[in-house]
């Protein structure tokens, strides 16, 4: 059973919408947004949080989402920022006009807290991650499998697959310690 939770002039506390403090980050946009002097966009409240536009926007969708009474601002007549997608080149075929590329998405306590895959979100992962022409036409392939990227830089040379290899071993060495610096508020306290 949940107690009733007062504040200091004994009014009734919304747990709810105060729970939805619950980090750091969120607190202090919260008291970012309240003490300014005039509005802040979202990309205002970026810069002087030292967080990511995208990160504050999750944050604030959060507070909305608790009851707290937060005004997004969008600089064009189109909600989204620079996640949009439109038809523009063939009728059926929908294309996206800003950013599509996300590779730390996935990866974000933000976005995973968001459970968007309940609104239908789902990751698509190209076949091949990215190529690289050289302008002798040769190319190299990343691929989300290790060998088939170790196999095509291995043909430049073949210590590069076995530098790929090593690489990735690195990677995934330090890679929660990394991840963690980059999800949290800098400098991290």
């Amino acid at each position: 059973m949940e107690t009733q939770r007062t504040g200091p002039a004994g009014e009734k506390l919304d747990t709810a919408r105060h729970r939805a403090l619950g980090t750091a980050s969120r607190a202090s946009i919260l008291r970012l947004v309240r003490d300014a002097d005039t509005g802040l966009t979202p990309a205002d409240v970026a810069a002087r949080a030292g967080l990511h536009l995208s990160t504050v926007r999750a944050h604030l969708d959060r507070l909305v989402d608790a009851g707290w009474d937060v005004i997004l601002c969008e600089a064009t007549e189109h909600i989204g920022g620079a996640v949009r997608s439109a038809e523009i080149t063939a009728p059926g075929y929908t294309s996206d006009l800003f950013s599509a590329f996300y590779p730390l998405a996935a990866a974000s306590p933000v976005l995973r807290g968001m459970e968007l895959d309940q609104y239908g979100l789902q990751w698509a992962h190209a076949p091949a991650v990215l190529a690289h022409v050289l302008p002798d036409d040769r190319v190299a392939v990343l691929s989300r499998d290790v060998d088939r990227t170790a196999e095509s830089v291995g043909r430049f040379h073949p210590a590069d697959a076995d530098a790929w290899r090593r690489i990735v071993r690195e990677w995934e060495r330090v890679e929660d310690l990394l991840l963690d610096a980059l999800f949290r508020p800098f400098p991290p306290v």
